[in-house]
Order: C-alpha cells, then structure tokens, then sequence
C-alpha cells in the first residue's frame, strides 16, 4: 500500500503527463500551422529552439487537417 505522500507524487505525475500531451498537441499544430503558412524551416527550428535540420527531421511528415483542429504524421507509401 502506498502513503499519502506516494499517492500524491503519482497524481501530480499523472497531471504533469498530461499537460505535456497537451503541450505537444497544440506545438504540432502551431508547426503545421506554420508550415502552411510558408514558413522556412530555419524559422521553424529558430522557434522550436532546434536546428532547421532538426526541425524537418521531426516534422516532415507532419500534416494538419483544414481547420487545423487535427495533426498527424504521413510518412510517404513505400515505392
């Protein structure tokens, strides 16, 4: 059995996993909000604190859906 003190270590783990989730979310869809928008992907990298290189690496397939509501990555079908 854990004590209080245990429990509540893993609740604010459990909330603190979730704020980063959400996070996430809403970082993809600002990138592919801002790759729609004609962005570089130096200027991508700068705002993400990475390099371009590793900008596109994480985020080439990246795609977002009209409205923007929804992000998913689509690796391009095998040849």
């Amino acid at each position: 059995m854990t004590d209080i003190a245990s429990r509540t270590a893993l609740c604010r783990i459990e909330t603190l996993t979730a704020r980063i989730a959400k996070t996430e979310t809403a970082r993809q869809a600002a990138v592919a909000a801002a790759m729609a928008a004609g962005a570089t992907w130096a200027e991508i990298g700068h705002a993400l604190g990475v390099s371009a290189q590793a900008a596109h690496k994480r985020n080439r397939w990246l795609r977002a859906s009209a409205d923007g509501t929804e992000t998913w990555h689509e690796p391009p079908l095998p040849l």
